[in-house]
């Protein structure tokens, strides 16, 4: 890794110490160098033009390319900000960033969980992914969670709760349901003690558990029970339960964390119960209107 790179790994790890941005953001700008094999300064707007030719050739997705460019963006931004004559950013978002169409969130079938937590059977894992599921935390959030993060005996009139870590290092509040705090529990009550680990869950060495030792773990899960789930469709689906318990749009957007209320409404599209029913009300109408005319 040049020592730019990791001065740069530092710098955001310094600017968001509980978000994984400057993991990604510094394998991201490696992986560049490795393919262009130039110096920093030497880099064009062309050599851009051929590395986004090549990522697409190799099949990654619009979003994973337009971050590659987010961080390499981010880099120059860097050396401008620290080292005096730094090169100009050869990446130009109005030549070089790909547009995207809004995507809808991939929730996940209601039998298809059924299949998945039948052969969950660890009390760790029931709890890690039940939350997910009931209380919409991100696979970070699981990983991030402390014991004195669990406020389980509130006061009267209060929902057990956890304090979360959140994205960009936000903070916020996600109540347990009845059920999440049954697995919860039953998880607290065999968890390994003594480790001198905060760490709600371990693994087997008393350690805290990794993003993508908790992601295998899932993929394990999933082989066995013939499904495809990633750990950010729990959430996808903790959203879609809301929108069809008919819970106001300001309520789910404090219950994921989002700052901006438009990244909550797209949740209303994939179970908007009110259009739904308006189609069913059309189709009603017309089916009639040509049975009584055939």
């Amino acid at each position: 890794m040049l020592a730019e790179i990791a001065r740069f790994q530092q710098w955001l790890r310094r600017r968001s110490p509980h978000a994984s941005t400057h993991i990604h953001y510094a394998n991201d700008v490696e992986l560049f160098f490795n393919w262009c094999d130039k110096a920093i300064g030497e880099v064009t707007a062309v050599d851009i033009d051929a590395y986004i030719e090549q990522c697409q050739a190799q099949g990654h997705a619009t979003a994973t390319v337009n971050r590659r460019l987010a961080a390499l963006r981010t880099f120059y931004r860097f050396l401008d900000l620290t080292i005096a004559d730094a090169p100009r950013s050869p990446v130009l978002p109005q030549r070089h960033y790909i547009r995207q169409g809004r995507r809808l969130p991939r929730d996940v079938e209601d039998d298809v969980l059924e299949a998945l937590f039948a052969v969950i059977q660890s009390p760790r894992d029931r709890a890690m992914f039940s939350l997910m599921l009931r209380c919409g935390l991100r696979v970070g959030e699981v990983r991030n969670l402390n014991m004195d993060d669990l406020y389980l005996q509130p006061a009267v009139g209060q929902l057990p709760r956890l304090w979360l870590h959140g994205k960009g290092g936000c903070e916020r509040v996600a109540y347990l349901s009845p059920q999440a705090l049954a697995v919860l529990q039953a998880w607290l009550a065999v968890r390994p003690e003594g480790n001198g680990s905060t760490a709600v869950f371990l693994n087997r060495f008393g350690r805290r558990l990794t993003v993508t030792g908790i992601q295998y773990i899932l993929a394990g899960y999933c082989r066995e029970a013939g499904v495809w789930v990633t750990c950010h469709q729990f959430r996808h689906t903790f959203a879609r339960h809301l929108v069809e318990a008919g819970v106001p749009v300001t309520t789910i957007q404090r219950l994921l964390g989002h700052v901006r209320i438009r990244t909550t409404e797209v949740y209303l599209h994939i179970s908007d119960t009110q259009t739904q029913a308006d189609y069913q009300a059309a189709m009603a109408v017309l089916a009639e209107r040509l049975t009584g005319g055939g």
